[in-house]
């Protein structure tokens, strides 16, 4: 089930991060080719305004210009005048034949009203859009054909610049940009397996153990069914054992019924349902009480309950007496059924630490190993893996734990000097 949804986590997580992340890289690259052609139109038109300033003023372009301007800027030039083309042969080694260029030009040239014996009627200038031409050799150029009036006829100017190297480094800066895609794709994808296997961890551990709370919880409840219904069919072949019979089912139904009110407290805990009502008590006149209701107790089994108070009196808590009271008698239970037959007695102790009250349940009993202590909080956990004492189900210290959080108490377990264990209940005083 886990590994399903973690991987549909993943998967999903990838998908949406790695769209995202595609789209912005997708938007900047083209932005770059819209700069980067931006760029090179702009200085084509610098060089195409040079020339036609230069043919304006009747200015003479010597052949070593023509060359070094060529080869500077991949640049192919052409040009006539009244019909008669100047005498350049070009220094600058175009991939297709020049001439071709030239007149693949014309005839974009030609789209647009612009023919080769075209000349300006309205005005001193004819000129094309900036054209793009196609080599034969996967090279590409921008073009301009511009035609202007002279005193003494006409100047005709084709002028062609190769940006097929810059075609080349917008297709290197292209894998680049995929490449930066897929390494953070990747890098989403191992972020989010973890992210998600993190996430997904509490929820793991949560519905294993439900799962063991409600096996646990199977078996503590077939127990004593099993009980009634032996005793049950038992009464049916000995009329005479009915009395006997009949006690085992009551005593059977009453810890099946301790049970189920265990686990209902803590559904309405675990659900919030549990209501708190926090007020301000005396905490040594409830600690009294305790200690007038487990003396007896006590007593019948041999051991003996102390209850040792500072010479000063304590302060009122804030908490749910009932609870708190509820709480105790939880510890104090606990104590009785491990502590008390082999040290026979147990204390109950109270001291005063601004700003807290702390409460001590001591026994002396086998103690609780480090890695038990860990697990004694956790729901149907019993010392006695083998569930011998059925009068114990392992939910006490669970209910405990529940009612001390939902109060914000503080609970927790500690050795005790000798032996045993000492579980501290910390409530805040005011």
């Amino acid at each position: 089930m886990f590994p399903k949804l973690e991987r549909n986590f993943v998967f999903l997580y990838t998908l949406s991060t790695g769209l995202i992340l595609t789209l912005i890289l997708t938007v900047a690259f083209l932005f770059y080719l819209s700069s980067q052609n931006s760029r090179q139109e702009s200085v084509f038109q610098d060089q195409l305004f040079t020339l036609m300033s230069g043919l304006q003023t009747n200015s003479l372009f010597s052949d070593s210009y023509l060359a070094q301007l060529e080869t500077k800027n991949h640049l192919a030039i052409y040009i006539e005048e009244n019909d008669s083309p100047l005498f350049f042969p070009g220094s600058y080694k175009t991939r297709t034949e020049r001439s071709r260029l030239f007149e693949r030009a014309e005839h974009l040239a030609g789209a647009e009203g612009i023919y080769p014996n075209s000349h300006p009627i309205s005005s001193n200038l004819l000129q094309s859009s900036l054209l793009r031409i196609s080599g034969d050799e996967q090279d590409i150029y921008l073009g301009n054909i511009l035609i202007i009036r002279t005193s003494v006829g006409y100047k005709k100017l084709i002028l062609l610049q190769d940006i097929s190297g810059n075609r080349a480094q917008m297709m290197r800066t292209l894998i680049f940009y995929i490449f930066i895609d897929s390494i953070g794709i990747l890098l989403l994808f191992l972020t989010g397996r973890w992210f998600v296997r993190r996430s997904l961890k509490p929820l793991e551990e949560t519905y294993e153990k439900q799962q063991d709370f409600v096996a646990a919880a199977s078996h503590e409840l077939r127990s004593p069914l099993a009980v009634i219904r032996t005793a049950a069919d038992a009464i049916a072949d000995a009329p005479e054992e009915e009395p006997r019979l009949l006690e085992v089912i009551k005593k059977e139904c009453r810890r099946g019924s301790s049970l189920v009110k265990n686990l209902l407290l803590l559904a309405s805990a675990d659900q919030k349902n549990w209501a708190v009502k926090m007020k301000s008590f005396e905490i040594d006149e409830m600690l009294l009480h305790l200690l007038e209701v487990y003396e007896p107790l006590c007593l019948s089994r041999g051991g003996q309950i102390l209850l040792e108070l500072p010479d000063d009196p304590l302060p009122a808590v804030t908490a749910d007496p009932d609870l708190c009271r509820q709480l105790f008698t939880i510890l104090l239970d606990n104590a009785v059924a491990y502590g008390l037959e082999q040290a026979g007695r147990i204390v109950l102790r109270a001291e005063y630490s601004r700003p807290f009250v702390i409460v001590c349940v001591i026994d002396h009993g086998p103690g609780i190993s480090d890695d038990e202590k860990k697990l004694i909080f956790d729901r149907f956990f019993r010392k006695d893996p083998s569930r011998n004492q059925k009068e114990h189900f392992g939910l006490g210290l669970s209910i405990a734990a529940k009612l001390a959080q939902i109060q914000e108490i503080g609970l927790e377990v500690k050795d005790t000097s000798g032996g045993g264990s000492t579980f501290w209940v910390r409530i805040r005083s005011g």
